[in-house]
């Protein structure tokens, strides 16, 4: 693993990235890993011991970006297609479709991200704002890790309607093979075969809302 800052110096370890960090900053009260820090409030180096034990989170607030195992993806080459190509090289890599949305739910994301492919090959976050390098290095490496939407039966959206109506505080499918749990927005209010569902992934979590939301 290593580390890379905004200006592009790559560095080997965590603990390099910290330094380099402390070095840039002259008043400790102004540390943008102030807060994360105070949990190890007591023991002899409290940062080393925060940024060793969260590598990802700290690395992201100190303004680095990881760059896992020697894979130095070159961003523009992969996202670059030849102008005689149906869809960008890209949408191979990754195994999905222009314009196809698609989630992670993964280290180095601080929360669930939902993504696209566009007609230039360009991976744009669906939900606006900007797609750093960390994030394409980590999506480009890791394909196998992304989220497909589900894509719901007509049955499935139907059995999803009863279930509203039979439970109206009804929120979302939990898939626990050999059943589905359905829940409201604390407890388990009922069971059901996985065969109902067949498009829920092992362990995957959904709201019935976003079933009920139509079929492709």
């Amino acid at each position: 693993m290593k580390f890379r800052s905004k200006t592009w110096k790559v560095v080997l370890t965590i603990d390099e990235a910290l330094e380099q960090f402390c070095d840039s900053k002259e008043d400790c009260d102004y540390c943008e890993i102030r807060e994360p820090v105070q949990q190890y409030k007591g023991t002899k180096r409290p940062c080393y011991e925060y940024t060793r034990a969260n590598p990802y989170e700290a690395a992201r607030l100190m303004g680095y970006e990881v760059v896992e195992d020697d894979k130095v993806v070159e961003i523009d080459q992969v996202k670059k297609e030849e102008t005689n190509m149906d869809k960008p090289r890209i949408c191979d890599v990754l195994g999905v479709e222009v314009n196809e949305n698609f989630k992670f739910n993964d280290f180095p994301f601080d929360e669930c991200k939902v993504y696209f492919v566009g007609t230039d090959g360009e991976i744009i976050n669906a939900k606006g704002g900007s797609v750093t390098g960390g994030e394409l290095c980590y999506i480009i490496n890791n394909p196998d890790r992304i989220i497909h939407k589900p894509r719901w039966t007509e049955q499935e959206v139907e059995r999803a309607k009863a279930i509203k109506v039979l439970y109206p505080e009804a929120d979302n499918l939990n898939e626990c093979d050999p059943q589905i749990k359905v829940l409201n927005t604390k407890f388990v209010i009922a069971t059901l075969d996985t065969a109902l569902f067949p498009s829920l992934r092992p362990g995957e979590s959904v709201k019935l809302d976003e079933i009920i939301g139509g079929t492709e």
